[in-house]
């Protein structure tokens, strides 16, 4: 086959790259090229915001990656695979995170660029079309629709009262002034239709050929001579193709970012020796770094038909399902996950280290509704880990899944931290408010009682919040992957814009930053490309 020219080849449509693409659709001459590994976001569940639950329960747009075993088993590790990644897929919940998050981004490139809150809440702002906020900390004529949270159930209702007679102060406006609190949700809804990453930046680009999108296809590698990038190769129908460019831009998301650069020849000299990869560039922390949240679900049965396990299937689900088709109202219309808290056990006064969304249904996962019976879990996540993973090459082979190991409470003072969070979150299960609704426990369950038993409980359930970051992180010290500009030391014409690049894992959901950051790094890019032109 020919081989394809364009000026920008982006590797990866997920929320980064289609900020990437739209914004250099707007803001510069070039021919731009997108490749993503999934297809078109045609699937009616993507656009239904609960419609994610049905997704997920069947692997459908997903990455079906699991991770080596954790404490002897491994667990689900799904990234969205479709135009749009994970924000066509996730449950819509729009969360920033702290100032000092990107502070730390700040510190780790030196003063090279500017990546403190400050700047990122330009960014934020810029890209953000809220209903309901319009200050200093939100914008309302970005392309982003952001909905607070229209209909909070009963069940909600008694945990965010929980909460409060916990301790917690009731916040409206988590992504405000401060974090803390028990809060209303924040989703990337309008009209009770999700509002992706593609709806929001790249629609109206591919529809008029600004941009020109290639799905269903597997980049192998990027193209790399003399020290300089100058296009990717990828397999479509059994056959290799390759599109020659002037920049590349990999957007490929945590996993598969660092991937295709280890295939590309860029990583530690030892992973590639060993597959027989020539080495381009030794850059040993390629893949290392891998940093996520981890979840452990605290699960209750509740008196009475409270919450929505009864809409999850049959005629409950029939009748929710036509109410939505007709009116566009109901709980299809939201992502059923109406209340969350943010809060450090240690101290109610000082940042959030635990995130903790009240989903009213039994889940085990917290996303995906197990059972018929109602009740209420408690998704207790920790927002900044310690522990460190790394994703690695299987084999020579450029289609095979890479290994993943997130390192799930590697570090002592994760495992305290978890194991302080279950018992607050219990806590709050025995305040008034929900006291008078709950039944049994069903996990961790009344035998789980001592420190030790429940850290036990947490290694056998932890499993991924979806956010995995880090394995390309950007920084001023030789070691890092990428420097202040997104630019891959080593290597000309080539940049990574998405959540690997990130130093530390922010305190938040991570589909608000990724489109954050890959706003900043595309106004650099242009930058750039446009001075060359010049």
């Amino acid at each position: 086959m020919p081989d394809t020219e364009t000026d920008i080849v982006i590797v990866g449509a997920g929320a980064s790259g289609c900020v990437v693409a739209g914004y250099l659709a707007e803001h510069t001459d070039a021919r731009i090229t997108l490749l993503e590994a999934g297809g078109a976001d045609k699937d009616p569940f993507i656009k239904i915001p609960a419609g994610y639950a049905k997704l997920l329960e069947h692997d459908r747009h997903v990455w079906k990656y699991d991770t080596v075993p954790q404490y002897g088993t491994a667990r689900p590790y799904r990234s969205g695979k479709v135009m749009g990644g994970g924000s066509s897929v996730n449950a819509l919940c729009y969360v920033r995170g702290q100032p000092r998050d990107y502070d730390e981004w700040n510190e780790a490139v030196g003063g090279e660029e500017d990546w403190s809150y400050a700047e990122m809440l330009r960014h934020f702002i810029a890209q953000e079309c809220s209903d309901t906020f319009h200050n200093a900390y939100h914008g309302a004529d970005g392309d982003m629709k952001i909905e607070l949270t229209r209909h909070i159930n009963p069940l909600n209702r008694l945990c965010v009262k929980a909460f409060q007679e916990y301790g917690l102060p009731y916040n409206v406006d988590y992504n405000g002034e401060s974090q803390i609190g028990v809060s209303p949700v924040q989703t990337n809804i309008e009209a009770g239709r999700r509002c992706s990453a593609v709806d929001a930046y790249l629609r109206r680009h591919l529809q008029s050929g600004r941009v020109k999108a290639v799905t269903g296809i597997t980049v192998t590698r990027v193209l790399i001579r003399e020290g300089q990038a100058y296009g990717v190769e990828y397999l479509a129908g059994g056959r290799s193709h390759r599109v020659l460019a002037r920049q590349v831009v990999l957007s490929a998301g945590a996993v598969q970012s660092p991937k295709i650069l280890m295939h590309s020849g860029v990583g530690p000299r030892e992973q590639l020796n060993a597959f027989g990869i020539p080495v381009k560039v030794e850059a040993p922390e390629v893949g290392e770094n891998l940093q996520d949240h981890p979840i452990c679900c605290v699960r209750t049965y509740v008196r009475g038909k409270l919450g929505y396990q009864d809409i999850c299937g049959g005629l409950g689900a029939a009748k929710a399902g036509l109410r939505y088709l007709l009116t566009r109202d109901g709980p299809i219309a939201g992502n059923g996950i109406e209340t969350v808290s943010h809060w450090n056990p240690q101290d109610f006064t000082a940042d959030p280290t635990v995130q903790c969304y009240h989903v009213p249904v039994i889940s085990e996962d917290g996303l995906i509704p197990t059972g018929k019976r109602p009740g209420v879990t408690l998704e207790v996540v920790l927002l900044r880990p310690r522990s460190r993973g790394w994703v690695r090459l299987a084999d020579a082979n450029p289609d095979s899944m890479p290994l993943i190991n997130p390192n799930f409470m590697e570090d002592e003072q994760d495992l305290r931290d978890a194991v302080a969070a279950i018992r607050a979150a219990r806590s709050v299960m025995a305040q008034d408010a929900l006291a008078q609704v709950t039944e049994e426990e069903l996990a961790p369950g009344a035998a789980i009682q001592s420190d030790e038993e429940i850290a036990q409980w947490i290694r056998k359930v932890v499993n991924t919040m979806w956010h995995p970051v880090g394995t390309c992180r950007m920084g001023r010290d030789d070691r890092a992957v990428v420097d202040a500009r997104l630019r891959v030391k080593g290597v000309e014409n080539l940049r990574v814009i998405d959540a690997s690049i990130m130093p530390n894992i922010v305190s938040a959901n991570t589909n608000a930053p990724c489109q954050a950051l890959a706003r900043k790094g595309a106004i650099m890019l242009a930058e750039d490309y446009d001075a060359r032109q010049n």
